[in-house]
């Protein structure tokens, strides 16, 4: 017969002990009977006492026979019994890297020792419970099946779900916290290519959508487990991989401005002084000209040339040092009052603060911030059809924050553009240079605000831009 588990080598079978001690005890019963006859068997002639003696004798080897058998037999069903208690108390309780079998004599011995085994796993987990639940990382035990079996609190808390309506059920069904139809293809191939026991998949930014509709970038860690043959899971350790991805941006961004920074500062070495001396000589040329000569025409396209190269200097030199030159407080609606004198009338254009007196003012440079608001109204009428209505408006975000709208009617930015345009060159118009958002993104930012795109519709664009009210410690002396 087998052992009873892997775990032990069991030097001394119980059925056989059973047996033995049956065979024993029947055997010893019939000795004991033969002495107490002794007496009797006196008074008997030779041939009736020898026949008395074979008698017993009979009867105590087929007694211990039976015996035997009858150990065997209930042996075996306690055998039986205790080693499928044993199987499952090691199932429970298996680790990795566990000791060496140990040697034991019998079947209730390896029981005593399966039976410690499982207590110090009890202990380990009630321990680990605990560990589980402040874990960063959020964990989810799920059946070979993809049922939901367990979690800690951690993963509720990233996909905002409470898991325990989850219990039982697929993960990836209709009724699941990640539906299949809602976008989960991915994480249902991770799954199914998770690899067998002891290896683990890790897939980066998997993105995966809730059954309540919240899209989040998580990375996934996998692994099936087997404790037994009818003990296999699989365990998905997962943490928020947005920040991660945000903090990458941010290097790549970083990057990219230190070369531009690097760029801009020789292209000013190089081409703003040829092209003030081009300029110079052009308007000494054009001044020489009759007043009712063509060529005049041509010059003036030629500096429209100049100076829109200027300007792409200019702008390159900003994206590279967007720092506010001065800090003081700037009124919005102040702001915007000069901004409409200075901007072309457009009878689309509508600015509307409901209580601008009550509208705390900004801290900022208003030269900058007039450059973000500038951009994001051209833009604004570019993109807005000629019967449409680009509004402006505000309103405050607690006692510190004030946020700016620009809103135009026309086409919604597709969701593979809303972060690309804020890159720097990446542009969709046919002679844009694509440096106009991410110039606005770099000056707010370093007004200590931030740049946005709403995503709450379809069917227009609205810029979001939200700048504090307090003055910065660093600069408060400057102010």
């Amino acid at each position: 017969m087998a052992a009873p588990t892997s775990a032990y080598r069991v030097s001394l079978r119980l059925y056989v002990v059973f047996s033995l001690l049956m065979l024993v005890s029947a055997a010893l019963s019939g000795l004991l009977l033969l002495y107490l006859a002794r007496p009797f068997a006196s008074e008997l002639s030779s041939h009736q006492a020898t026949q008395l003696t074979v008698l017993l004798f009979t009867g105590a080897a087929v007694a211990g026979a039976m015996a035997a058998v009858g150990g065997l037999f209930v042996g075996m069903r306690f055998a039986g019994r205790i080693r499928g208690i044993v199987e499952r108390a090691e199932a429970l309780s298996q680790q990795t890297g566990t000791p060496p079998p140990a040697r034991v004599r019998d079947e209730l011995g390896a029981l005593d020792a399966a039976v410690g085994r499982l207590t110090l796993s009890m202990d380990r987990f009630v321990r680990d419970s605990d560990i589980l639940a402040r874990l960063p990382e959020g964990m989810v035990l799920l059946e070979p099946k993809g049922a939901l079996l367990s979690f800690n609190t951690t993963a509720e808390a990233l996909l905002g779900l409470k898991l325990e309506r989850f219990r039982g059920i697929p993960i990836l069904s209709a009724g699941g916290p990640f539906p299949l139809e809602a976008g989960n293809e991915s994480l249902a191939r991770l799954l199914e290519d998770s690899p067998e026991t002891g290896h683990r998949v890790q897939l980066n930014e998997v993105a995966v959508t809730t059954t309540a509709g919240a899209s989040l970038l998580l990375e996934i860690t996998t692994q099936r487990r087997d404790w037994g043959a009818a003990s296999t899971a699989q365990v998905l350790v997962f943490r928020d991989a947005s920040e991660k991805r945000r903090i990458r941006d941010e290097i790549r961004r970083a990057d990219q401005l230190a070369f531009l920074g690097g760029l801009a500062a020789r292209i000013a070495h190089e081409i703003r002084t040829p092209l003030a001396t081009i300029r110079g000589l052009l308007e000494l040329l054009q001044a020489d000209l009759p007043q009712p000569d063509t060529r005049r025409q041509y010059i003036d396209r030629v500096l429209q040339a100049v100076d829109r190269q200027d300007r792409l200097v200019e702008n390159l030199l900003t994206l590279s040092h967007p720092e506010p030159e001065t800090w003081q407080a700037v009124a919005i609606p102040d702001l915007f009052d000069d901004l409409m004198t200075m901007l072309p009338k457009d009878p689309r254009l509508h600015v509307s603060f409901d209580d601008p007196a009550s509208l705390p003012p900004v801290w900022g440079d208003p030269f900058r911030l007039g450059e973000v608001f500038t951009n994001l109204i051209r833009n604004a009428l570019e993109a807005a059809p000629d019967h449409g209505t680009v509004d402006i408006w505000s309103e405050t975000d607690g006692p510190d924050r004030v946020r700016v709208f620009v809103r135009n009617p026309g086409a919604s930015i597709p969701p593979e553009l809303r972060e690309r345009i804020f890159h720097p060159f990446f542009t969709t118009k046919p002679r844009g240079t694509g440096l106009g958002l991410a110039i606005a993104r770099q000056i707010v930012e370093a007004h200590r605000g931030s740049l946005r795109l709403d995503f709450g519709s379809d069917e227009a664009t609205t810029f979001v831009v939200d700048l504090p009210t307090t003055a910065p410690v660093l600069a408060a002396g400057k102010a």
